[in-house]
């Protein structure tokens, strides 16, 4: 598995991965973050998706639950396998992993330890 990473400002990691789901590709800068174990996509990435962002429709997906940070749990809804490639042309698959999304909350794209297995 090979990525190019960049580091921003504030010393946080990025990675650029093409996400494909259902016919549909997006191409999502990830933040790298090695204290999550999922790969987490924002509502903005989602409706580049062509997936639905309304309340009523994400909260028809499975729970999850999560412990963030600051060491709370919140719910997450579980969004299937996605597979992630280094371009568009879906030559080279860097993993096919699960999927999660806040209901609610707008997050950021983040590349969790998931990827990594």
């Amino acid at each position: 598995m090979k990525f190019e990473l960049t580091v921003d400002h504030s010393n946080q990691w990025f990675v650029s991965a093409w996400v494909h789901v259902a016919g549909r590709s997006a191409n999502v800068q990830f933040k790298v973050d090695t204290g999550c174990n999922a790969l987490v996509l924002s509502h903005r990435t989602l409706r580049l998706l062509g997936i639905t962002t309304t309340e009523s429709e994400l909260s028809k997906l499975p729970e999850v639950s999560g412990e963030l940070a600051s060491g709370t749990t919140d719910i997450f809804r579980k969004l299937g396998l996605v597979s992630l490639y280094h371009d568009n042309k879906q030559a080279t698959q860097i993993a096919q992993v699960p999927a999660i999304c806040h209901t609610t909350r707008q997050t950021h794209d983040l590349f969790g330890t998931e990827v990594f297995q």
